[in-house]
């Protein structure tokens, strides 16, 4: 396939668009219908004008869309296949973090005083002493 083929450049737009944690965030906010940037704000923490942006970009890639109530914009997400990929993505983030955390758990085993100690040949001065 070329690299400058449609559907593979449209594909990465997409990725780029979602690959902000906030955005990640975002998209698994407006799962239950939709959310206004006022809930948004609240529910991340974040500023209106930073929510704003991150809404523009996602609304840029055709991920979200908006509606306007009176004063008031409802975003929501465009397709539920938008949430098929975030879904996939943090699962695939919570295995890794398992992952991660089994093999710190076998490097490492309880120390003198609460300290965790590596077990393997380290020649930190805190590991020579022990």
């Amino acid at each position: 396939m070329p690299v400058n083929d449609p559907l593979t450049s449209d594909a990465a737009r997409i990725a780029r668009a979602i690959s902000h944690p906030v955005r990640l965030q975002i998209l698994d906010e407006l799962r239950d219908g939709g959310a206004y940037v006022m809930h948004l704000t609240s529910a991340l923490g974040r500023p209106q004008a930073n929510i704003s942006q991150h809404l523009m970009v996602l609304r840029e890639a055709g991920l979200v869309r908006a509606s306007r109530e009176g004063m008031t914009v409802l975003y929501q997400v465009s397709d539920p296949q938008v949430l098929t990929v975030v879904d996939a993505l943090l699962a695939l983030a919570e295995k890794r973090m398992r992952q991660r955390e089994r093999v710190a758990e076998a490097t490492l085993e309880p120390g003198r005083g609460g300290r965790r100690r590596h077990r393997g040949k380290c020649r930190c001065p805190r590991c020579r002493q022990q």
